[in-house]
């Protein structure tokens, strides 16, 4: 979901305005919590110099955890690249120490234990949250909604979101 909002603006604009790799750990492919095998463009390593990055994770992510994974995050933010989460990234984020001061959201189901575990981070229980710099959404299709979002204000424009009914009603 999150990819085809990118693939769908660049198509309109009939040029490449986005990017979307995917990487792994090791740059092996990983198994989606829907037992899909997703090919990855490289490892975590490779990830320097982009605008906004993504952390995408589902279930278990206590095990996906790394400090490899932690230290990569903590670099790129320090450097001045957006930190997004899909889903239960938002865990991920929340580890690294990314999200003190910011406010972010995570799939209903994880609010309860995320609350327990990271009690000094405010959390929302919408689709998506955008707190300046970091961009958290509950995951399935409201990757979709966090991107096109991203993309309208990137651009400066209003799409027809809920967002965007109350943005209209204060032009």
């Amino acid at each position: 979901s999150a990819c085809s909002a990118s693939r769908l603006a660049n198509r309109l604009a009939e040029q490449a305005l986005y990017v979307c790799d995917v990487f792994s750990i090791d740059g092996e492919p990983v198994i989606a919590s829907n037992g899909l095998s997703v090919n990855v463009d490289g490892s975590i390593v490779d990830i320097d110099g982009l605008e906004t990055v993504f952390v995408c994770t589902g279930l278990n992510v206590k095990n996906h955890i790394s400090k490899p994974i932690l230290q990569k995050l903590r670099r790129l933010a320090s450097h001045g690249t957006g930190i997004g989460a899909i889903c239960t990234g938002t865990e991920v984020l929340a580890s690294a120490g990314l999200l003190d001061g910011y406010s972010c959201t995570i799939h209903w189901e994880n609010i309860p234990s995320f609350v327990e575990e990271f009690p000094d981070i405010e959390v929302v229980s919408e689709l998506y949250e955008i707190d300046r710099t970091r961009f958290t959404c509950a995951g399935g299709t409201a990757a979709l909604d966090l991107s096109l979002r991203l993309i309208a204000l990137h651009y400066d424009c209003l799409l027809y979101t809920s967002d965007a009914a109350d943005e209209r009603s204060s032009v």
